[in-house]
């Protein structure tokens, strides 16, 4: 699994990557796309709307399993999140300070084939320019087949 930016300096073997998705998401073969619901909705109260959303880029330790591993995620306005390096779904919000996002995250193998794909779920809150959140990880072989789930714990921080 990856949840990890892909910036050309190395490249990741499919167990390295299987890892870091399963960090912060489940391993399943079920899609986890979600509605954005209020996602781009400002929140009430003055001077708190960009305090209290998501959107922008967010420098993340994944944390599964006594590992950590580093990864970028990017929340649009609209309610889009991606991994950057590969994977998308959505956010949305779940209250004052907090949302929730769940991302599919495809693995392929050095030569290109498709090997499965990881689901992430996770429920976070947000303090300022940090986040914590927790959830699934769910990792699914090429056919579909739920092969591994890990909990999950991300700190972000606005990048």
């Amino acid at each position: 699994m990856k949840r990890s930016a892909d910036t050309g300096r190395r490249r990741r073997t499919p167990a390295v990557v299987a890892a870091a998705v399963l960090a912060a998401v489940p391993m399943t073969g079920t899609s986890t796309a979600v509605a954005p619901g209020e996602a781009g909705a400002p929140v009430a109260g003055a001077g708190r709307a960009a305090a209290a959303s998501p959107v922008g880029r967010w420098a993340l330790k994944v944390s599964f399993e006594g590992h950590t591993y580093d990864s970028t995620v990017q929340f649009t306005p609209g309610g889009t999140a991606f991994i950057v390096g590969g994977g998308a779904g959505r956010w949305s919000r779940a209250g004052d300070g907090r949302f929730t996002f769940r991302i599919a995250e495809p693995m392929w193998s050095e030569k290109g084939d498709y090997l499965g794909r990881v689901s992430v779920e996770q429920s976070a809150r947000l303090t300022g320019d940090t986040f914590t959140s927790s959830g699934v990880s769910r990792q699914y072989d090429a056919d579909d087949v739920l092969t591994r789930s890990v909990q999950a714990h991300d700190t972000g921080t606005r990048s």
